[in-house]
């Protein structure tokens, strides 16, 4: 009887710690616990693995990962930087939009995966799955700033050139120390910028008439600041006047009766 009891007690701890058959077959499994937090240990369906932390009751879960490489179709288009007020310069009739498509595969290791679960940023394979388009997006997005540097300067950039920098961005984006995902390949399906030479040459026009307007604002409002001074002036003059007339009213006799009024007001000024 204590042999069966044994056997039976036995029996429901290795069926309590083993964690094998809680893994779908292709999936790894991230063992987290209360007692222990997340095992660096992966499980997987081909390899036996058991856990006594499963032996209390409600500590432990295996939460199930797929690890296989995710493909992302991801666009990136706008406006070469001032583009929509350089293009004033030929009244609208120039097109400074660039656009750029990627194919981009990316994955996170199992370790990756750990250190995720860790850190909080992830509770699920739907969180991953998140993450890793996000981080896809901000991969496009630096492929294609570092792509559309080099079209602007003196180098260049080709279809050819393109798909080698947006190379070169892979290794830096996965090789980073903030990466969580890695970038595993990444192909430039779709390639577009305007004409770089145009943009310059209106971009310098733009320049000239921008110093043009600006010296022209510049007079403008020291003309206006001199109206305003002498309008200021004239008024100040007026009241002079009027506090004068109150002070000696038979001046308005003499002002009537004056055939060079400005003459005059000199007089008076004189006379205050």
């Amino acid at each position: 009887m204590c042999l069966i009891i044994l056997l039976a007690f036995g029996g429901y701890v290795f069926y309590t710690g083993w964690t094998q058959f809680k893994v779908a077959s292709g999936n790894v499994g991230i063992v987290v616990s209360k007692t222990g937090g997340v095992n660096p240990n992966p499980v997987t369906h081909d390899k036996f693995s058991w856990s006594w932390e499963f032996l209390l009751p409600t500590n432990a879960k295996v939460v199930n990962f797929s690890p296989k490489t995710e493909n992302f179709q991801k666009s990136v288009s706008g406006l070469l930087p001032s583009g929509k007020e350089y293009a004033k310069v030929f009244n609208g009739g120039a097109d400074f939009s660039y656009y750029f498509e990627f194919s981009i595969d990316a994955k996170a290791s199992v370790e990756d995966i750990c250190g995720l679960l860790k850190s909080g940023d992830i509770q699920s394979q739907e969180d991953l799955d998140e993450l890793m388009n996000r981080a896809a997006d901000n991969f496009a997005n630096l492929a294609a700033q570092k792509i559309l540097s080099a079209a602007i300067s003196s180098s260049g950039a080709d279809f050819a050139k393109a798909q080698d920098l947006a190379q070169k961005e892979m290794a830096d984006f996965s090789s980073s120390a903030n990466a969580k995902v890695s970038i595993q390949s990444v192909t430039l399906k779709k390639y577009s910028v305007p004409d770089i030479a145009l943009y310059k040459s209106a971009a310098a026009a733009y320049e000239d008439y921008s110093k043009i307007l600006s010296e022209s604002a510049a007079k403008n409002a020291q003309k206006e600041a001199e109206e305003n001074s002498r309008f200021k002036t004239t008024i100040q003059k007026m009241e002079r006047l009027g506090e004068t007339l109150k002070k000696y009213p038979e001046l308005s006799d003499m002002i009537k009766s004056s055939d060079n009024i400005n003459k005059t007001l000199q007089t008076i000024d004189s006379i205050e």
